[in-house]
């Protein structure tokens, strides 16, 4: 790790053609690299320019005013009150790989070093403009893929994930606290009674609780959905793709085992990601290698998967590759799809025999129909169905969600320090071994928030970040 007084630059924005590309500069030389190379149009230099205001400058090689790179707005934004908490310039210049890359440069030619990945945000999570949990909302706000999952990020950066962390943390300080004074001071200060003691535990493992239970929301809401279709061939399992994706996604045909491959698409269900899966069809006899290949990664991709959308003929009765498919889906979340319901016949598998071999409930089987030309039917219903199986309808604009592993295991080993505390509470322990898991609790808390994580664990979690933010 570079010194974290050096002065860092970096493009803030993807290269590539664009209308502006920003360049943000960071630390205590920040002014002044990018003074050796800013001419303001004001002519005031760029250390007396008044803080957060745009001024248009001309950039210039360094040592040669003449020499210009590029028209630009430069905006100093003065410490403390700043993303990083340090002095940071921005230049906002033309789009485009050339004129951003040698602006960068004459910068770092006067004495800036280039960012390394997430630096801006590390500095600003050290110079305690934000907490860990809000700089790993600024990662999950850039990688958003759904409205849902975005509103999560931004309230956990707005400090609604904190809040919550911290009012189980101010509980169990008091008991801390308490404890602590009872000590020191006998015959001032009298101890909490153990069913006060334990009252007040309870209620700080239930808010942990409560947060840990909510996990796999914020991991729906962040990652979306993974969800594959299966079936047996030719029972309209990419129509049904091409259905959902509302597009001509997967190639549909009469011939069983058209697709061979599987073919991943991203949709939105109620303000959720879906990543959709389409698969080749499963069946246990088949010379073709490459179908062979096919249905093993449908099998690999049921294992992997979050929801199994199986698809069944409706005009044919359950053969025993539908049974097999139906058995390798057992005990994950699923729905069926009942298609080609439009087709006339004499033989009809219905909801109800269909939800009793795949063991699901009756409103878990939606009939669908996605004619190769006409509306597509069922479909809205069957998003409604997979909405209310992820409790997505259950969402608040209010609500946040602890949406990532680390702070997930943060949140357990907290929650098992607290039970231990609560059966010594309730057991009669002495308060000062009381304080050992009190204190384990209130470290572990500190780990979601980064208040006590560990430097190798800062390391990782910054170390996926892209350059420049």
């Amino acid at each position: 790790m570079n010194d974290m007084f050096d002065t860092i630059a970096a493009i803030a924005t993807p290269i590539g053609s664009g209308g502006v590309a920003i360049i943000r500069v960071s630390g205590e030389n920040s002014v002044a690299a990018v003074g050796a190379a800013a001419r303001l149009r004001r002519g005031i230099p760029l250390e007396e320019a008044e803080s957060r205001r745009l001024y248009l400058a001309d950039i210039h090689k360094i040592g040669d005013p003449t020499d210009i790179i590029d028209e630009a707005l430069v905006a100093v934004m003065r410490a403390p009150r700043s993303y990083t908490g340090e002095t940071v310039v921005e230049i906002n210049c033309h789009g485009g790989y050339l004129a951003a890359d040698t602006i960068l440069k004459e910068i770092l030619s006067a004495g800036a070093r280039p960012a390394e990945a997430g630096e801006f945000t590390r500095r600003a999570f050290i110079n305690g403009k934000t907490d860990m949990i809000g700089a790993e909302a600024v990662m999950d706000i850039i990688d958003s893929k759904s409205g849902m999952g975005l509103s999560n990020a931004a309230r956990s950066l707005g400090g609604a994930l904190s809040d919550k962390i911290n009012a189980v943390r101010d509980i169990i300080l008091n008991i801390t606290a308490e404890i602590a004074a009872a000590a020191d001071y006998p015959e001032e200060v009298d101890p909490l009674p153990p069913e006060e003691t334990a009252q007040q535990i309870t209620a700080a493992l239930e808010k942990v609780s409560a947060l840990i239970d909510g996990f796999e929301t914020g991991r729906i809401l962040r990652d979306g959905i993974a969800a594959v279709i299966v079936g047996r061939p030719n029972v309209g399992k990419s129509s049904l793709m091409n259905a959902l994706t509302r597009s001509d996604r997967a190639i549909v045909t009469d011939i069983p085992g058209t697709t061979r491959d599987t073919i991943e698409e991203l949709v939105n269900i109620k303000g959720a990601a879906m990543r959709l899966l389409d698969t080749a069809g499963i069946r246990g006899e088949t010379d073709d290698r490459i179908e062979q290949i096919g249905i093993s990664r449908a099998l690999e991709s049921i294992e992997r998967a979050d929801l199994c959308i199986f698809v069944a003929d409706s005009s044919a009765e359950l053969d025993p590759e539908d049974l097999r498919i139906l058995e390798a889906i057992k005990g994950k979340t699923a729905v069926c799809a009942l298609n080609k319901t439009d087709l006339e016949t004499e033989t009809r598998l219905t909801a109800k025999a269909l939800a009793e071999a795949a063991g699901l409930d009756i409103s878990d089987v939606v009939e669908t129909a996605a004619p190769e030309n006409g509306e597509a039917a069922g479909i809205e219903a069957l998003e409604e169905r997979i909405a209310e199986k992820f409790a997505l309808g259950s969402v608040g604009s209010g609500d946040v969600y602890v949406s990532n592993t680390r702070q997930r295991d943060s949140l357990i080993k907290a929650r098992r320090a607290l039970k231990l505390a609560l059966e010594g509470a309730e057991s009669g322990m002495p308060f000062d071994l009381l304080r050992i898991d009190l204190e384990d609790a209130l470290t572990a808390l500190g780990e979601v928030t980064g208040q006590t994580v560990q430097e190798e664990i800062i390391d990782n979690v910054f170390s996926r970040f892209c350059v420049g933010k």
